[in-house]
C-alpha cells in the first residue's frame, strides 16, 4: 500500500478506514470547516461500525477544570490518551478536537496524534481545511493557527 497521502469522501470511509489501519500511525483525519458535516458523519459511521464517538472537548474541559494552570500544561496530553484507554477499543472516532490547539495547554498536535494513532484507529475531526497539500487548522496570524503536511495522511475531506 502507497504511503503517499490520500483523499476520501464521506462515502467511502470504509476504505478509508482500512487504509488508515494499514498505516503505523492509525490516523483519519475528518477535515471540514464548520458546519460541513463532520459531526453528522462521524456520528453516523459510529453508530454503524460500533465505534465510541468521544467529544475531547467536553471530556478533556472536565478533567482539567480542577487542576491549575500549570498542571493543565504538564497533564493534558496524558489525559486525552487515559480518555483512549478507558474506551479499551481498537477505534474511536474524536469530535470537538480545537482544545488541542489551545496555546494555554502548550501542547504539539502533531506529536500528540501520531502518538494516540499508535495503537488505535483515530477518526478525528479536524476543523480547517486542505491547501496545497497541508491540512490547516485556523487562519495565518491567529494564535492558534496549524499547518502540517498531509504526506502519509489518509484523509476525509467534507464540504
Amino acid at each position: 500500500m502507497s504511503n503517499s497521502q490520500t483523499y476520501f469522501k464521506p462515502d467511502d470511509c470504509a476504505a478509508a478506514m482500512a487504509q488508515a489501519e494499514a498505516r503505523y500511525a492509525k490516523l483519519l483525519l475528518v477535515v471540514g470547516r464548520s458546519g460541513a458535516g463532520k459531526t453528522a458523519m462521524l456520528r453516523t459511521v459510529a453508530k454503524q461500525s460500533e465505534i465510541p464517538l468521544l467529544n475531547l472537548g467536553v471530556e478533556l474541559s472536565q478533567r482539567l477544570l480542577p487542576l491549575t494552570t500549570r498542571d493543565r500544561k504538564l497533564r493534558a496530553a496524558d489525559l486525552i490518551a487515559d480518555l483512549f484507554d478507558e474506551t479499551g477499543a481498537p477505534r474511536v472516532a474524536v469530535d470537538n478536537t480545537e482544545i488541542i490547539f489551545d496555546p494555554g495547554l502548550a501542547m504539539n498536535p502533531d506529536g500528540l496524534l501520531q502518538t494516540l494513532s499508535r495503537t488505535r484507529l483515530l477518526m478525528w475531526s479536524w476543523n480547517g481545511k486542505v491547501e496545497d497539500g497541508h491540512v490547516i487548522y485556523a487562519e495565518p496570524g491567529h494564535p492558534e493557527y496549524h499547518r502540517v503536511s498531509a504526506d502519509n495522511m489518509t484523509l476525509i475531506t467534507v464540504e
